[in-house]
């Protein structure tokens, strides 16, 4: 695709930088075996495994340890990012290795943490929103455009920069209407860029 989507790119970069870079050689983070609690918001009781989930994106863990996190422990990663009383830095990363889990349960979960937070006047949640946009982004679904489109309209330009990127990722036709109302209103630049990407990948010119 020509004039490859902008932002998913610095979203990338943005995630490797956070999160330890390019995908570690190292050996995977190990965790114990999965717990069956979420540690919902709000959360101080703490099991085994969701500690040393935590412990691991504490660390700055790279894509690799995110995947192995994803795959061993889904139920942890949702305590973590859902715990208010955890670090805005570790819930992000918490909800960045979620796009590796794809379950149901994991699909849910990060539509309603997007739903529950459109529109929120709280910064930490708008930077929250940004990685649970990215990684529903990456996991599509039916309902895509459905929970990410009304952060096209959310006060703050990142977070329609990276609701836009998220519809690009996730490649829906219902997309472009949105995408063309908002580019209509949009007036900072690297927003309308990426939206202007975003419609190159979801209705590419014939």
């Amino acid at each position: 695709m020509t004039g490859a989507i902008i932002h998913i790119g610095c979203l990338l970069a943005l995630w490797g930088a956070v999160d330890g870079g390019a995908p570690s050689t190292a050996p995977p983070v190990k965790t114990p075996a999965r717990s069956t609690a979420d540690g919902g918001a709000g959360a101080t009781a703490k099991t085994p495994a969701r500690a040393a989930v935590e412990t691991a994106l504490a660390t700055g863990s790279g894509a690799a340890d995110l995947q192995e996190l994803a795959a061993r422990a889904p139920g942890e990663l949702i305590g973590v990012a859902s715990d208010r009383t955890v670090s805005e830095a570790v819930r992000g990363r918490a909800l960045a290795a979620l796009a590796y889990a794809r379950t149901a349960r994991v699909h849910a979960f990060l539509e309603n943490f997007i739903v529950a937070r459109t529109p929120s006047s709280e910064p930490s949640d708008r930077a929250l929103l940004r990685r649970a946009a990215t990684a529903l982004g990456w996991q599509g679904g039916p309902r895509l455009v459905e929970v990410i489109a009304p952060l096209l309209d959310n006060p703050d330009a990142d977070v329609r920069q990276d609701a836009a990127a998220a519809l690009a990722i996730g490649r829906a036709r219902d997309a472009e209407a949105p995408l063309r109302a908002r580019l209509v209103l949009e007036k900072d630049p690297a927003v309308r860029r990426q939206i202007d990407a975003a419609l190159q990948a979801v209705a590419p010119a014939p």
